[in-house]
């Protein structure tokens, strides 16, 4: 039982190196409205905390893997985005020993969406309106829309990560406060997990092509910035919803 608690908490640890690090700053540059264009980079700092954990617990090398998990989990997203046709000039880097950086050009922000969450045009994970002059891009993840999101990281919906994921940690299920969640991370992993858990946010930056004039993110100049803990990500008690309005030009 022990052992299939230590597997499956390597499967979580893989999604927050990929998603979430220690650290991840997603930015996004839109440089016209219509349609939303512009270029996306993402710098990602991951704990050596972290990749020890999973290089010990998982059986990554029987996989016939030699290179570092982190590394293939990287340059399988790169793949991914680089075979979308609204996506362009895909880069990632790894830089030093636990950092990397990426980046992306885009050619429609709706669509490009669209299709990443397999051309549901119903998705309500990032939605685009436009209102008398005003463009309003807003970020909902909730239990709701979680198919969504893991049709974009589809190793979300592995089942060894399901059991720590925010499925399995709502009704009808089970509920852990964050407390209880990370007593058990501590437990199973030691005293630098619930800390490591505790460092770790996720940082969304939007630059707009106009100064936005409303959001509940912290503004600054013409860009938008929002940050959440990784343990919201990870229970998903409460919807985590970043938005912003800006003029259309």
């Amino acid at each position: 039982m022990y052992d299939c608690m230590k597997k499956r908490l390597a499967f979580l640890l893989l999604i927050l190196l990929v998603l979430t690090s220690c650290s991840v700053t997603q930015g996004m540059n839109f440089g016209s409205t219509s349609p939303l264009s512009g270029n996306a980079n993402s710098d990602i700092t991951v704990s050596n905390f972290f990749i020890n954990v999973v290089q010990d617990l998982s059986s990554w090398q029987s996989t016939g893997h030699n290179d570092p998990v982190t590394d293939v989990a990287i340059s399988d997203f790169a793949t991914n985005l680089a075979s979308n046709p609204y996506a362009s000039n895909v880069s990632f880097t790894k830089e030093g020993e636990y950092g990397y950086k990426g980046n992306f050009s885009f050619s429609d922000f709706e669509k490009l969406v669209a299709s990443l969450c397999a051309q549901n045009p119903n998705q309500k994970l990032i939605t685009v309106t436009r209102e008398k002059g005003t463009v309003r891009i807003e970020l909902n993840i909730s239990l709701e829309n979680w198919d969504d999101l893991t049709k974009i990281v589809p190793f979300l919906a592995e089942r060894n990560f399901a059991v720590w994921g925010p499925v399995y940690n709502n009704p009808p299920y089970d509920y852990l406060t964050a407390e209880d969640y990370k007593e058990l991370v501590g437990f199973i992993l030691g005293e630098d997990g619930p800390g490591a858990i505790d460092e770790s946010s996720i940082t969304i930056a939007l630059s707009l092509p106009a100064k936005a004039t409303l959001t509940n993110g912290v503004v600054k100049d013409n860009t938008v910035s929002f940050t959440f803990p990784l343990i919201d990500f990870l229970l998903l008690h409460e919807q985590i919803c970043f938005y912003c309005e800006f003029p259309e030009v």
